[in-house]
């Protein structure tokens, strides 16, 4: 007679999403900010978009004079650059997520767009067990990595073999500790049992 498996299901501070059982732990860390910070986003992109359409306007309108045509290819190339880098936050803050996945046979992430991403799996033994990120104070960078209009700020990571995957983008010190802490502990509780494959 086969035992039920118990399903726990709950919620790491405001954005972490965990579901476990014996034989799996699902983890999802939602990546919405709030409507203030959706909105300055928001405005940002709308007026990103509204300086191309200023800039190409007069490009259309005058006639180029010199290496003036050069100066607007050179703009427009900045500009499509931060564009796109801009517009991946703002769908990265309405449908983005962090999937984790930690079962028998290994440990997968994910950065999922809605339902969409590709997993990166790393089998049991393959990769060391997750830890924190260390924070330096002198590197500034680190600052703006954890600002809303950043798609940084990891707080998690682990080796696996040359590569060093990174997770748990943005997390605040005491949810980043208690995801480490269920993540190691499924870590060392599904690697010790035989995988059915």
């Amino acid at each position: 007679m086969g035992s039920k498996t118990r399903i726990k299901e709950g919620r790491i501070g405001d954005r972490i999403l965990f579901e476990q059982d014996d034989d799996t732990l699902k983890v999802t860390i939602e990546q919405g900010i709030p409507a203030g910070q959706m909105s300055l986003l928001s405005i940002w992109l709308l007026l990103w978009l509204s300086l191309e359409v200023v800039v190409l306007y007069f490009w259309t309108q005058e006639p180029t004079q010199g290496n003036a045509g050069i100066g607007y290819a050179i703009y427009s190339a900045f500009w499509a650059f931060f564009a796109f880098r801009i517009g991946k936050v703002w769908m990265w803050r309405r449908r983005g997520k962090e999937l984790i996945v930690v079962n028998r046979k290994g440990m997968s992430i994910a950065l999922a767009f809605g339902q969409r991403g590709l997993p990166d799996f790393f089998a049991h033994g393959s990769y060391n067990t997750p830890k924190r990120i260390q924070e330096n104070p002198q590197q500034i960078l680190r600052t703006f990595e954890k600002a809303f209009w950043s798609l940084g700020g990891e707080t998690l990571q682990f080796d696996a073999g040359k590569r060093t995957m990174v997770m748990g983008k943005q997390l605040s010190e005491k949810d980043a500790n208690a995801l480490l802490k269920m993540m190691a502990g499924a870590c060392k509780r599904l690697s010790s049992k035989p995988s059915n494959s």
